[in-house]
């Protein structure tokens, strides 16, 4: 009786307060104030059986879900201090909106000091529960195709003491998004994932990383190359770490195969294939039996052939591109001359119309390529099949997770980062994803070696990929190479699609290059 009466009383006075709070706040009009206005009468009825709210606000919009266990989940679309193209997700307690829970407080510091006023008992407000405040609040940068967010949903559940933001960006924005925040300190991460060249590209900045040796060393669980390309070159500062890898296996067209005339087994095609003059001979055959070419794109040969020798561009004892780089290029050229490459970047509507009417009869396949080519050219499953890759064993990219010492929370940070690329989580993220692990002893268990792809025939995806990954060789580089290897990537292009002279390209290329080493070097 005594919070209907004073709730009565102090009505006017209650609206004017809310109205004060809400534009100071800056959240919330004041057509929001008129529809509480409104819906007085039965506010504080709603408050004991409301379990979900949804709010616009000015600039973004954000929908609140209630979850078992006093969990919260919000997504949110801010263009508010947040780089454009990006997203944001948050998982834990803290996922409430914060300006309503001001909002609840102010409320009930307003309606305690009526009741204090009017010398009766403080009433039990229902509705104003809120859910445990979080300790720690994670912010991690992501970009699409990580196959983490499960795992950072799975972890925000499973640690109700953690709040976990998580940053959705495209993947060119990332490295810049990453300097910005050094400079300014604004909305930084605490977790953020790096592409290897993107590593590459920010390891000068090595007083702006947290050393992950501080927090511990799990380097047991990781394969030996690339645990080393997370480190200093002197190995006494650990940058990030290892999440996923991209080793390169053969990914053939069984129907191609067997029109030129020619096996489809898998250890029929491997043993046929088994280094790169194999696949010149075998691809004349197949372009005269079928009218069909090798390869997609020149690009993925120069690639995987490359990366077979450490994926290396420079040589410093030269001060030159390392001979390796020449070699792929001549390599790829060698099958641009003879008409084995339909000249399909990967990832285009061209690409997906020249798999789905078989103008190509194979594609070198870093694991990470699987999701692509299914999104891409999906009416060819099964049509598909995988072996080993010919010559030496080749990775490309991989993925890292590093600590910016601009993050708040190390310690929560590195513990967050240790469970996500711990062996159990990374085959869970392959058996639902198809992002290969960096951990060798995931590849031993029986869910990983039972691991099959029916889009490409049923093949032992698990199994082919580890041959690689176990057998494939690194050493230390921490050669920023991302501005040569457009360079060459802008110069395989020309020369498909619009016809330059492969050797006036490569000349202009070698003068690029040695125009950036020249501003390295100051001279």
């Amino acid at each position: 009786m005594a919070l209907r009466k004073l709730t009565n009383i102090g009505q006017e006075y209650w609206f004017a307060l809310i109205e004060c709070v809400y534009f100071s706040v800056g959240r919330i009009g004041a057509e929001h104030c008129r529809q509480w206005r409104q819906c007085t009468d039965h506010s504080l009825q709603r408050r004991q059986s409301t379990r979900s709210i949804h709010v616009r606000g000015r600039g973004q919009q954000s929908v609140c879900v209630r979850r078992p266990q006093r969990t919260w989940q919000r997504v949110r679309r801010d263009s508010l201090r947040r780089p454009l193209g990006c997203s944001v997700m948050h998982y834990g307690p803290r996922a409430r909106r914060p300006h309503l829970r001001l909002l609840r407080l102010c409320l009930l510091l307003t309606l305690l000091s009526l009741l204090l006023s009017a010398c009766s008992p403080e009433p039990e407000m229902p509705g104003l529960n809120r859910a445990p405040k979080a300790s720690a609040a994670l912010r991690v940068w992501l970009w699409p195709g990580s196959g983490l967010e499960p795992l950072l949903q799975r972890y925000a559940s499973e640690h109700p003491e953690v709040d976990v933001e998580t940053v959705i960006f495209q993947y060119d924005d990332v490295v810049p998004s990453v300097l910005s925040a050094f400079a300014t300190k604004a909305d930084a991460p605490d977790l953020v994932l790096l592409e290897a060249s993107q590593l590459k590209q920010l390891k000068r900045f090595q007083q702006q990383f947290y050393n992950l040796y501080e927090y511990g060393d799990e380097k047991v669980h990781y394969l030996d190359w690339k645990w080393r390309q997370a480190e200093s070159k002197d190995s006494g500062f650990l940058y990030a770490m290892p999440v996923d890898i991209g080793p390169v296996a053969l990914a053939y067209r069984r129907d191609v195969l067997q029109d030129a005339g020619l096996p489809s087994d898998r250890e029929e095609v491997a043993a046929m294939l088994k280094d790169w003059d194999d696949l010149e001979l075998i691809g004349r055959i197949i372009k005269q039996n079928t009218g069909a070419v090798l390869f997609d794109n020149i690009t993925n040969v120069f690639l995987s052939y490359l990366n077979q020798y450490d994926g290396q561009y420079a040589a410093p004892a030269e001060n030159g591109l390392s001979p390796r780089v020449r070699e792929a290029w001549e390599r790829a050229i060698s099958f641009h001359r003879l008409g084995l490459s339909a000249g399909l970047p990967s990832q285009t509507s061209a690409w997906a119309e020249g798999a789905v009417h078989a103008k190509f009869a194979l594609v070198l396949a870093p694991s990470w390529l699987h999701g692509v080519m299914k999104k891409n050219a999906p009416a060819t499953a099964g049509k598909w099949d995988l072996t080993r890759a010919p010559g030496m064993p080749s990775n490309l990219s991989g993925t890292y997770l590093a600590m910016p010492r601009t993050g708040r929370l190390p310690q929560a940070a590195y513990a967050l980062a240790r469970w996500l690329t711990a062996p159990q989580q990374q085959l869970g993220t392959f058996i639902a994803s198809g992002n290969f692990p960096s951990t060798p002893e995931s590849y031993s268990s029986s869910e990983f070696l039972q691991v099959k792809d029916p889009f490409f025939n049923n093949a032992p995806v698990g199994q082919i990929y580890s041959y690689t990954a176990l057998r494939y060789k690194a050493s230390y580089d921490d050669y920023d190479y991302a501005a040569i290897e457009q360079l060459i990537r802008d110069g395989l292009r020309r020369v498909e699609s619009d016809g330059a002279d492969p050797d006036a390209v490569w000349a202009e290329i070698t003068r690029q290059f040695q125009i950036m080493q020249q501003e390295e070097g100051g001279g």
